[in-house]
């Protein structure tokens, strides 16, 4: 694991592993709550191939910095802290792939830095506008929000009784049990990250919306859109928003796919990733 010490003094961690010169950096970016260790399988496959890979987790995610302040998530701040690294790392030729989050991130990157492109772009679940209904974490009711809210927000109450481990390994080898998405994310994230990160999303996409469509309409680079069949977090409906934007772009269904299928079914995805490579020629 490295450290990058970020443009507002955040401490972001990230996996690297070098490969081939000839073959793109594939750069792999998690959804909210989770940490590079999502990716454990797809990572493994690839630098198997040969392929370079970094996989970062992002500020308040995983090993990196977990800021309380609000500002600290602004979405443009993640953004920006995949370019730090890009750049501290010299690497020009690389293929951006987000989940969900990872892939919002992944969009809004693509607005900002077209001078440091990527060479092309995977949307695993991803969605291009705000999928939970509006001041509402993750679908919950105003109760379960406002408690969440509180709880992110008073120090006390999240360190005497919502612990959480930075390092907690979530690919299939590492998660143990079954967890329910909320269970989940409380034991692996703080709290305050998943909140202000999740409040930050929606303000942005509200305000960037029209900057958000008119960047996947335009985008001029191999593209590949995932979806899961299962996935009740980022239905169906949000992929096919992204394909019907980017024409160009190659639509895939995985069936039995939750939202957790680069976890749960992490074969599928490498399997889909491999056909657009060599599809598109990043072999």
């Amino acid at each position: 694991m490295k450290i990058l010490k970020s443009f507002d003094g955040t401490k972001v961690a990230y996996r690297q592993v070098d490969g081939k010169k000839n073959l793109p950096t594939l750069v792999f970016l998690h959804g909210v709550g989770g940490n590079w260790t999502v990716w454990r399988h797809e990572l493994e496959a690839f630098e198997k191939k040969g392929y370079s890979t970094i996989a970062i987790d992002l500020r308040g995610h995983g090993e990196s910095d977990s800021p309380l302040p609000f500002h600290k998530y602004k979405h443009t701040s993640f953004v920006r802290d995949v370019y730090e690294i890009l750049k501290k790392e010299k690497i020009t030729n690389f293929s951006l792939i987000g989940h969900s989050l990872g892939g919002g991130v992944v969009i809004t990157y693509c607005s900002r830095y077209k001078k440091y492109f990527p060479s092309s772009v995977i949307f695993v679940e991803t969605p291009s506008t705000y999928p939970f209904q509006h001041d509402h974490i993750l679908n919950f009711g105003n109760y379960t929000t406002h408690l969440l809210r509180f709880i992110a927000r008073h120090e006390a109450t999240r360190a005497d009784h919502y612990p959480h481990f930075h390092d907690l390994d979530l690919s299939a080898k590492g998660r143990k049990g079954k967890y329910n998405l909320i269970k989940h994310l409380l034991h692996v994230t703080p709290l305050v990250s998943i909140v202000n990160t999740l409040d930050n999303v929606e303000e942005y996409i509200f305000n960037n919306q029209k900057v958000i469509d008119k960047t996947l309409r335009d985008l001029n680079v191999p593209t590949l859109v995932l979806a899961g069949d299962l996935d009740k977090t980022v239905p169906l409906k949000y992929s096919q928003r992204i394909k019907r934007l980017d024409r160009d772009a190659i639509y895939k269904v995985i069936k039995g796919g939750t939202h957790h299928m680069v976890i749960d079914g992490p074969k599928k995805v490498v399997s889909s990733m491999e056909r657009f490579f060599k599809k598109t020629g990043n072999v």
